[in-house]
């Protein structure tokens, strides 16, 4: 059940409230400036309504606060430098999403006390003022999606000659669980004192302009997640980045300029559930000793220089939890692995989670967090977002390579599926009738193969099939008809001579003079193949489970992507990646 309406300003006459939690309900109008009246509040909860207007200011006045919380409405605020002066107990800020202006206040940073700060997708600008270090009780600093210019150095001797009007990162607090950086404007390269940082859990700092190496005292620390991903780094994944202490749960490198192999020390992350290496250069054949990572979810390897076989018949190969994995967009070859779909539990029993909404996630005792990242999905020339992964969800994605010989049979046990892509192969054969038992089967694309034969009737059967390419092959004869099959297009069929009956307005002949488009893309339509980057916070999404009885939170505004359609946004994804708060 949510509150709508306004908040009303008879609250003020509740002299003695120390709690006001209103968030995740349909609140309008402004935030009452009474409010400031309420002088034993210790925690103001608006967050995630659709409250609009200034954040009154009189609000930080309140020195009995301890927690503030106002993200994801249509406020608006520019910070004044005093204007947190007067909280010296506060422990907990939340202002993301709130179309901040100006800099951040260094009256902030006399609040002693903080230990949790979001500013995220504000439009502050500036400098991280260097009063930051001296919160020594800081755990979590987000300020991702905002227009900082920073300038990051490798270490204290070293200077980049670009000219950049803004100055260097300050230090941070060792104190620090997590740092946000993802979406700003720093240039230059990882600095060496992050390595300091020795409580530090998640660095996130994609999406940014940040170059040179991977740092190998990265290491040295006991991180859980790594966020690298959508930067310039380049050279060689180090060895030394993956000790046999190894605690790693996702590692995020993709969209960078890495080179090499991949490190075989990754096997020393028994808990690695999400791997994304994709658009890199990287040039190496198929890790199958990655099997020995028993809790992988999500592989992504999608646009590299991996090639040979997926299989190597020496050793046994099973992902048992593997949902997801992307391998399109590289050079692997030879047929179909059966024995490798055949160990795809994960996909065949599909999620253990039976009637109650179960996101992938990850567990810390201080740190919550899910896959609550993203997912870039490109279905018939479209790309659509996925945030907030369900552990309904599962893809195979092996387009744009080499694969010949029969699609095998065995992919009709995967009954869990739910996307199938294995276009721009040169795959021969008949469209396998197993494929009817892929029941919860959304989106196939079989195009630019060589299959032939006829479309197996036991497709119609498939109730919730909404994409389905099959264009640019050898199938002949009558299309089937029935439940979804009756509302494809003719773009669903070009390119197959022998296709004849509805949706073609022709007979048999009709895609006569159609030539396939080339089996590689360049660059451009590469960027049209669907490819997932799982991230974090600001790109992606984190829920936080604070220790000691503090709140749990979602974050997260995807700052790439386009919007899903609606129906996949309500079966896969959240409304939008929402921290939630409440004292449990």
């Amino acid at each position: 059940m949510q509150i709508s309406g306004r908040i009303p300003n008879g609250l003020s006459k509740c002299k003695e409230l120390e709690i006001l939690f209103l968030s995740n309900n349909s609140l309008e109008g402004n935030v009452p400036i009474e409010i400031r009246n309420l002088t034993m509040l210790s925690i103001l909860f608006l967050s995630w309504n659709n409250l609009k207007g200034p954040i009154p200011s009189s609000i930080f006045n309140l020195s009995s606060l301890d927690e503030v919380a106002l993200s994801n409405n249509k406020l608006s605020a520019h910070l004044s430098s005093d204007i947190f002066d007067h909280l010296p107990r506060l422990r907990y800020l939340e202002l993301g999403e709130s179309q901040l202006f100006g800099r951040i206040p260094t009256s902030l940073f006399r609040c002693k006390k903080l230990e949790y700060i979001f500013f995220i997708d504000n439009q502050l600008k500036g400098t991280v003022p260097s009063g930051v270090a001296n919160l020594t009780s800081l755990k979590l600093f987000d300020i991702s999606g905002n227009n900082f210019v920073l300038v990051m150095t490798s270490s204290l001797s070293r200077k980049i000659t670009k000219k950049i009007p803004e100055g260097p990162i300050p230090s941070l607090p060792p104190s620090l669980l997590f740092v946000g950086l993802r979406g700003n404007n720093l240039e230059g390269e990882i600095p060496s004192l992050i390595c300091n940082l020795s409580s530090l859990k998640v660095p996130d700092l994609a999406g940014n302009n940040l170059g040179g190496i991977i740092l190998e005292c990265l290491g040295n620390l006991s991180l859980l997640h790594m966020y690298l991903h959508v930067n310039s780094f380049h050279g060689k994944i180090p060895e030394t980045l993956f000790p046999r202490s190894c605690l790693l749960r996702s590692f995020y490198i993709n969209s960078n300029q890495l080179e090499g192999s991949i490190p075989q020390s990754l096997v020393n992350c028994k808990d690695l559930g999400a791997l994304d290496l994709g658009s890199n250069k990287l040039n190496d054949t198929f890790p199958t000793w990655l099997a020995s990572l028993k809790n992988l979810h999500i592989l992504d390897l999608l646009s590299n220089r991996f090639y040979g076989h997926i299989a190597n018949p020496e050793v046994e190969s099973s992902f048992p939890h593997l949902r997801i994995i992307n391998l399109s967009d590289n050079d692997f070859g030879a047929c179909l692995p059966m024995k490798f779909f055949e160990n795809l539990h994960g996909i065949i029993n599909g999620s253990e989670s039976k009637g109650e909404v179960e996101y992938m996630r990850f567990d810390y005792p201080s740190i919550r967090m899910y896959y609550e990242q993203s997912l870039r999905i490109t279905l018939k020339g479209f790309e659509r977002q996925f945030t907030r992964i369900l552990k309904t969800l599962t893809v195979i994605d092996f387009s744009n390579n080499r694969f010949r010989g029969q699609v095998p049979e065995v992919l009709g046990d995967l009954h869990s599926l739910v996307v199938l892509n294995l276009p721009h192969n040169s795959l021969k054969g008949p469209i396998p009738s197993s494929f009817g038992n892929l029941s919860m089967l959304e989106s196939l694309d079989l195009s630019s193969n060589k299959l032939q034969g006829s479309i197996p009737p036991q497709l119609v059967n498939l109730n919730f099939l909404q994409v389905l390419n099959l264009s640019y092959n050898n199938l002949t004869r009558l299309i089937p008809r029935g439940n979804h099959f009756d509302t494809f297009t003719n773009d669903s069929y070009y390119g197959n001579l022998g296709l004849y009956g509805f949706p073609l307005s022709k007979g048999c002949g009709n895609n006569k003079g159609l030539e396939p488009p080339p089996k590689k893309f360049d660059e451009a339509i590469r960027e049209l193949n669907w490819k997932y980057s799982i991230l974090m916070g600001y790109g992606c999404g984190v829920v936080f489970g604070l220790s000691m009885g503090y709140i749990v939170f979602t974050t997260g505004k995807s700052w790439w992507f386009v919007q899903i359609i609606e129906r996949v946004q309500q079966k896969y994804v959240g409304r939008k990646i929402r921290r939630t708060g409440g004292r449990k």
